[in-house]
């Protein structure tokens, strides 16, 4: 099949802010080139503050003893939040924000946090795009933070200015519900200075501090991989995408059942299984698994195996093997994963090869992982359904000799339908090799899933949704539901 250009030819956004160049005329909301990483050369000392400014509260009267409230501010061009100063109330609930390298944006008073950071936050390094965790705030009202980064090689803990540093927006939906702002509890800035072109404070840190070599670029970092049976010599392509994974300080993961156990419960000798979404969770079986912060699937093209699947499901990206392996080969350190996303598949519905639908600042924290069941980006079509597998090759196995079905654990990948179905949004599923096993009278299902359309129960009642196995991948595939197909 011609599959057209190579996926690693598209140019995926930067995901960070630059400094506006100062003769650039101000803007009252930032173009989109301002959400590209900014450059500072300068170096300087890592607890510099800028010169205060007088600040006033909303009713225009000054206060000079209470300085403007300081926050971390929702950067709508890529989703972070970054530090700055509460200049003044615009419209409604909305206002302007001078972040600290200079741009500007309104904002909803329910994008801001108080600018506090605590130990254990999890923060990202403007420049490197480098995780950490913050481990010491004695230095906060001085404008600087201490924050632990590990490459995979060396764990260092150096400080940092505040303006170094960007939130993600699930670590901030997930542990700042506690740090949230009220219009009575804002001091806005109304006769504000204007602002200097200096150097940034991104930056003087890292100059000012050990100097930290990104050693390893996948650390923390897990790989599931998967080829097509397409592929020529396939075993000498792995073992090159496991060694460049390894080289680079990633995680192998063997299927996605090593980090979630899926889990259901058996009855009537095996015969019925019951699962729902409370089943589905990070939950690692081996201790190399347990500090993963993030995971891909590696394959050499789009396919419909379990592993592909799961993680279309889940909103996990799949990416070319190409991505990691010429990372090994050219040596670089990092690059971006969003070029190298492979098309979801072939909709046959549509007639087209399809994108993912993926969040494009996967793994810059944690809870994407910890919290993946609440992954607002991937399709959830099959969100608060009932389903019912039917059929004998639906039923997940029960476990053997401690090993959990999972996808790709076992020769009938059909097996892992009713976990695709959980991915896929679905509140319960049960599976059942006969009408007679299920718990409950078929109606009372939102679907009835069976293998293919030649096994459409014969005598079926109209207020049955009946479909197959095939629609469901194409569903998936097309992150839209389909016409139903016809009895």
């Amino acid at each position: 099949m011609d599959v057209g250009p190579a996926p690693a030819e598209i140019k995926a956004p930067s995901s960070r802010k630059r400094r506006r160049i100062e003769d650039v005329k101000p803007v009252r909301v930032p173009s989109k080139a301002s959400t590209r990483s900014k450059a500072a050369d300068t170096p300087a000392s890592a607890t510099r503050v800028g010169k205060r400014l007088r600040h006033t509260v909303s009713t225009g009267r000054a206060l000079a003893a209470q300085p403007a409230t300081r926050v971390f501010a929702l950067w709508r061009q890529d989703g972070h939040y970054y530090a700055g100063t509460v200049h003044s109330l615009q419209t409604g609930t909305k206002y302007l924000i001078k972040f600290d390298d200079e741009t500007e944006d309104h904002v909803d008073v329910a994008m801001l946090r108080r600018c506090e950071l605590r130990v254990g936050d999890g923060v990202i390094l403007c420049h490197g795009n480098l995780r950490g965790t913050v481990v010491g705030i004695s230095r906060m009202q001085s404008g600087s933070v201490s924050v632990e980064v590990d490459d995979g090689s060396d764990t260092i803990s150096s400080d940092y200015a505040i303006s170094d540093l960007r939130i993600a927006s699930r670590a901030i939906q997930s542990h700042w519900k506690d740090r949230t702002l009220t219009a009575d509890s804002i001091v806005t800035i109304i006769r504000p200075k204007s602002l200097r072109t200096t150097p940034s404070p991104s930056g003087m840190s890292l100059m000012s501090t050990t100097s930290l070599k990104h050693k390893k670029p996948f650390a923390r970092t897990g790989f599931v991989v998967t080829l097509t049976v397409r592929t020529k010599h396939p075993e000498k392509m792995k073992d090159s995408v496991m060694l460049a994974i390894k080289h680079n300080g990633g995680t192998v993961i063997d299927d996605w059942s090593s980090i979630f156990p899926m889990e259901g419960t058996h009855s009537q000798s095996n015969k019925r299984w019951i699962a729902s979404q409370e089943n589905f969770k990070f939950k690692p079986t081996k201790p190399e698994f347990e500090g993963l912060e993030r995971v891909f699937l590696l394959a050499d093209d789009y396919n419909q195996k379990p592993k592909f699947l799961v993680a279309l499901a889940l909103g996990i990206p799949c990416l070319s093997n190409e991505w990691i392996r010429d990372d090994y080969l050219d040596k670089q350190t990092s690059p971006d994963w969003q070029p190298a996303l492979l098309p979801a598949g072939f909709s046959e519905s549509l007639s087209a090869r399809v994108s993912q639908l993926v969040d494009l600042d996967w793994g810059n924290c944690k809870e994407h992982l910890t919290d993946i069941m609440s992954n607002t980006v991937a399709s959830k079509l099959f969100s608060g359904k009932t389903v019912l597998c039917l059929g004998s090759d639906l039923v997940p196995l029960p476990s053997r000799g401690g090993r959990k079905g999972g996808p790709d654990a076992t020769q009938d990948a059909s097996r892992v339908v009713p976990w695709i179905m959980i991915c896929m949004g679905a509140s319960r599923v049960e599976a059942a090799t006969e009408v007679k096993f299920a718990s409950k009278d078929l109606p009372a299902y939102d679907y009835v899933v069976v293998k293919e359309a030649t096994d459409f129960p014969e005598d079926l009642q109209d207020d049955v949704t009946l479909v197959h196995v095939p629609w469901v991948k194409d569903c998936l595939i097309s992150g839209r539901l389909l016409a139903l197909p016809s009895r």
